[in-house]
């Protein structure tokens, strides 16, 4: 780039000279008698001072291209569609607002409300509480970056005095060809009601987990590991009371024509504790499964081993639990599904301490389901068999048989769903045969061009142990709900509700009877909320 001293441009001179060597003959002489058209002039927008020079061998470069910025903002609310069960009549069950900001190459997310939390199974099950959470994105050409944080209240129990906080990082690479990420979560609870934790102590828990995930061949094959660590303390004002441990799992599958394999590997410690619901501590094992989908069959195989005691405490015997399942179903006759399953188990015992007996079962279980699809009945029936037995004394300990019948009748806005079940389970080890016998009906459906939501329900269930033994219990619900019209333009109409519950017990071994019923009549005004 020149700069080019004076008030006319050699740029300007140089592009004109261009495009009047580049015109065709008659544009630059005319021969004819007749005078052309006088050209209005054109506008011309002044030339820059600074003229690119092209020069042998260096590409010009790219005009700038200048990014643009964009900003969305969302509000969410949802009610109970019960209102007249909420206590809290006025509040939406649910508020989250959201705002996004988006440029060139990046986002970024802020939340605030009522957040639902979920991570992988080893650290964040499933959590909801109210706070905030922001996040960042950012790549390009297949390649993605994302950092989150959150903080939340109420997340493990209803109160401020309980937090929940974590922070987490994924790296994807090739359009999720591989994929890293970082996951830490902490979590603290008062033990004290006003939630003093100074005084009374705190239970807190930590827990950082790494995952990585490969899949080299899209959608054929796919492998996933994650190695998990906790820090669990029950009462921060004891020392000394910290548990530690870790856990990890390995899980590949792959598809091969119709079917698709699943191999499973994990292990968790005896002292891996989370805050909030977790996987179960002291287990190790894995599962193998192929499922294979053909046009009139599909067919799913699983096997799996598992065993306690993963650290071979010499005071607890080791459980071994091996399991072989088989699903099949046949879809020859869209009229008429069949489904069966097959389930075999065997659990036996090692390293048994003095005083332990050696344990050595095995369960076999049987149960099928198939519906009649005519119009609008959908009739079901599904039944089952299941034996225990224990090897070692060469008798059986336990049987049931178990068999029901779920009919189904849809019609426009009306639905009735009654069920007969009854089953019987023989418990050798005791000497005891139990009978349950049970009878349910419902309704549900609208009335008044689909303004009356009304749900009926009731049951009769009995239960015998032997002569003169066992218990009865007969329930019943009702619930229906009628909007109102409303005054003004809430966003929530008012409404009319009815609830009616009851329950009654009769125990036969004990001679003695409960019963328990309810009315709740709620008039909700709406909220401008």
């Amino acid at each position: 780039m020149i700069l080019r001293p004076g008030r006319f441009h050699a740029g300007a001179f140089f592009v004109l000279l261009a495009a009047y060597l580049a015109a065709p003959l008659p544009a630059r002489a005319s021969y004819s008698d007749v005078p052309p058209p006088l050209a209005l002039p054109v506008p011309v927008a002044p030339a820059p001072d600074f003229v690119p020079l092209p020069i042998p061998g260096l590409a010009l470069a790219a005009p700038l291209v200048v990014p643009t910025f964009s900003f969305r903002s969302e509000f969410q609310a949802e009610y109970p569609t019960e209102p007249w069960l909420n206590d809290r009549l006025r509040r939406p069950s649910f508020v989250l607002q959201r705002g996004e900001y988006g440029g060139s190459g990046f986002k970024v997310l802020a939340e605030m409300g009522d957040l639902r939390l979920k991570e992988t199974g080893n650290t964040l099950q499933e959590a909801r509480g109210r706070g905030g959470r922001f996040s960042l994105l950012t790549g390009n050409a297949g390649n993605r970056a994302t950092f989150k944080t959150f903080a939340t209240s109420g997340a493990l129990h209803p109160g401020p005095e309980d937090t929940l906080v974590g922070a987490t990082g994924e790296l994807s690479l090739l359009d999720d060809s591989a994929l890293f990420k970082t996951i830490f979560v902490s979590g603290r609870s008062s033990l004290d009601r006003e939630g003093r934790w100074p005084t009374a102590g705190a239970k807190r828990g930590d827990v950082v987990g790494f995952v990585a995930r490969l899949e080299p061949v899209r959608g054929k094959l796919a492998a996933e590991a994650e190695y998990d660590y906790s820090v669990y303390d029950a009462n921060t004002a004891a020392p000394g009371s910290a548990l530690r441990d870790s856990a990890c799992r390995l899980k590949m599958t792959g598809d091969w024509g119709r079917s698709r394999y699943t191999a499973l590997y994990e292990k968790t410690g005896p002292r891996y504790r989370l805050m909030g619901d977790g996987p179960e501590r002291d287990r190790e094992g894995g599962t193998f499964g192929v499922a294979t989908a053909f046009v009139l069959h599909d067919l799913d195989v699983r096997l799996s081993r598992y065993n306690d005691n993963t650290e071979k405490d010499p005071l607890n015997p080791r459980l071994y639990r091996y399991e072989g399942v088989v699903d099949y179903k046949f879809k020859g006759f869209k009229m008429l599904p069949l489904a069966l399953q097959y389930r075999k188990t065997f659990i036996d015992s090692t390293n048994e301490p003095v005083g332990y007996a050696p344990k050595d079962v095995a369960e076999d279980a049987m149960s099928g389901q198939v519906n009649l699809l005519a119009g609008r009945w959908d009739l079901g029936l599904r039944g089952g068999v299941t034996q225990r037995t224990d090897r070692i004394k060469q008798q059986r300990e336990l049987s049931s048989a178990s068999v029901g019948l779920f009919p189904k009748f849809s019609a426009g806005n009306f639905t009735l769903f009654p069920d007969l079940s009854m089953k019987r389970i023989n418990d050798y080890a005791a000497d005891q045969r139990t009978d349950q016998y049970a009878v349910n009906l419902g309704v549900t459906g609208n009335l008044l061009e689909k303004r009356l939501d009304y749900e009926v329900k009731g049951g009769f269930k009995k239960e015998s142990t032997g002569v003169g033994t066992g218990r009865e219990v007969l329930g019943a619900k009702v619930k229906a709900l009628y909007p109102l019209a409303g005054l003004f333009k809430w966003t929530r109409s008012p409404s009319l509700g009815i609830k009616g519950e009851f329950n009654g017990i009769n125990n036969l071994t004990e001679d003695r009877r409960e019963n328990d019923f309810s009315l709740l009549i709620s008039l909700d005004g709406g909220s401008f909320l």
